[in-house]
């Protein structure tokens, strides 16, 4: 006979656990770097990296490389620079972000729905934190490209898997 009282737990489904996984990878990886971005910010010398950078730039505008590599190797130049001058900041709102997306999956890997709108507003976070300190150009967006890419892809298999969850 079946006790009314048990009550049925539901099954986390093997996929959402993969990708809850692959989640806890990544953005533990992504804590982990920028702790390390958070101690070591001011202490590479960012003049001798912009200098070999701009002498590349100067050789390919002699007739060396494509115009357009010119163009990108000067946007990611100055995005570099920017980078440079901002990269405690940069650290501490990655860090932050990745906290968030890391306890997002944490709770949906208990099957609470409140994760994926922790995770989902993390990683669109990330996706702006390089633009708002380094400006939109053509190797920032060529950047948000790339990242938003896996960052739509985990959040659709994450919106796939809403109906295991509970509020």
């Amino acid at each position: 006979m079946e006790n009314p009282f048990e009550s049925n737990p539901v099954k986390r489904p093997t996929f959402l656990t993969i990708v809850c996984i692959l989640t806890f990878i990544g953005s533990g990886w992504g804590v982990l770097s920028n702790l390390f971005s958070l101690f070591t910010a001011g202490i590479m010398d960012s003049m001798v990296q912009t200098e070999q950078y701009t002498s590349l730039v100067n050789g390919i505008e002699e007739g060396e490389g494509p115009a357009f590599f010119a163009s990108y190797i000067s946007s990611s130049i100055a995005t570099l620079q920017a980078t440079f001058l901002h990269a405690r900041e940069i650290a501490i709102t990655n860090l932050v972000l990745n906290v968030i997306s890391l306890l997002g999956a944490m709770l949906m890997f208990q099957l609470r729905r409140f994760g994926f709108y922790l995770y989902a507003a993390a990683q669109i976070l990330l996706l702006f934190v390089l633009p708002y300190f380094a400006g939109f150009n053509f190797y920032v967006m060529t950047m948000m490209l790339f990242s938003g890419i896996f960052s739509l892809l985990f959040l659709v298999f994450y919106t796939v898997n809403l109906k295991y969850m509970v509020k």
